[in-house]
């Protein structure tokens, strides 16, 4: 198994890097390898919250840009705060691009739930259920903002969780 410290939401590229260390640089070169030919069919994983995201590079803006329409893709939407840009959504957007150029795939994520039911959501939704056949979600909740009692968090955060399968079939 190879195993590769790379950042997967910045596109693979070609350019020779000028970096501290020899070994580092090759091992860049194998990442962006794999990130840029490698058929890609299942993603799983617990990809980081973070509303005020720092990966903010081209290639993942670009695609995230997707979900920021209204459903039937016409129209953009006209949000002035996006949560569209939060990190999980990028893992998502990322992972469904991997499935979308192989054809098939799925994904498996534990993820913040806001996707869910939030409004500002909804164009990515509708771009998950073209993408998908079959999407599964696992509402845990568990938000804290949200009052609930006896509505617990199953991994001690203050944010709902939900977990996600996303299956597409050829």
């Amino acid at each position: 198994m190879h195993v590769y410290l790379t950042n997967s939401l910045e596109e693979s590229n070609n350019e020779p890097r000028t970096l501290f260390a020899q070994w580092l640089s090759r091992e860049a070169a194998e990442a962006n390898v794999i990130k840029r030919d490698c058929p890609v069919m299942v993603m799983i994983g617990n990809p980081p919250y973070s509303g005020i995201s720092q990966n903010n590079g081209k290639w993942i803006t670009e695609l995230v840009g997707d979900y920021k329409v209204e459903p039937g893709g016409k129209e953009k939407l006209q949000e002035k705060k996006t949560w569209l840009n939060d990190d999980y959504v990028k893992f998502i957007r990322l992972a469904e691009n991997y499935i979308e150029n192989k054809g098939e795939g799925v994904i498996g994520y534990i993820t913040n739930r806001s996707f869910i039911e939030n409004p500002t959501f909804r164009g990515m939704r509708w771009h998950l259920l073209k993408t998908f056949d079959k999407i599964f979600v696992l509402n845990l909740h568990g938000d804290t903002k949200e009052n609930i009692p006896d509505d617990e968090n199953v991994f001690d955060i203050q944010q709902g969780v939900s977990i996600t399968l996303f299956v597409k079939t050829s």
